[in-house]
């Protein structure tokens, strides 16, 4: 009976953690949090609306107060919109971005630098872009932010 009620509480467990926003959580699955120095940490998700009109518009982790792992972003109506997979021993963050229909939009790299005044995010190299059908139409390349050119090749070379 011990063993029945232990594995019952394992597999509740999980559970506790998909609450509706705003409910008390117990700790290990709580979201939105802030370590002991005020900064982000754990799983965070940022909702749009009031009640039952909300919907999750970025969802992902902060480890010590920095993105980490894979992030996404939602349009209002909850389709999917863009998401970041960041490294953890790198700036660079892999990018794509989807058209409102769900296709995918444009690919590429962007870097976050973050220093002790502010953060800095922008997009670097070359980035593939797609029309609303999801068709490869060009390819540009950017430099700390700022378009440089555009070319019309196959987004593999």
């Amino acid at each position: 009976m011990k063993h029945f009620l232990l594995c019952c509480l394992l597999l509740l467990l999980p559970l506790l953690g998909t609450a509706q926003p705003g409910k008390h959580r117990i700790w290990p699955f709580q979201v939105n949090r802030t370590d002991k120095a005020g900064r982000y940490t754990g799983r965070w998700k940022l909702y749009l609306g009031e009640g039952k009109e909300q919907v999750v518009i970025r969802n992902g982790r902060f480890r010590h107060g920095r993105e980490v792992g894979t992030w996404k972003y939602y349009y209002p109506d909850g389709t999917l919109y863009m998401i970041e997979k960041y490294s953890r021993h790198s700036p660079e963050v892999a990018v794509s971005r989807y058209h409102e229909n769900g296709k995918l939009a444009r690919t590429g790299k962007a870097v976050q630098v973050s220093t002790t005044t502010m953060d800095h995010y922008y997009w670097t190299g070359p980035w593939q872009v797609y029309d609303k059908q999801g068709n490869y139409t060009h390819t540009e390349l950017y430099e700390n932010g700022h378009l440089i050119r555009r070319k019309a090749e196959s987004p593999g070379e």
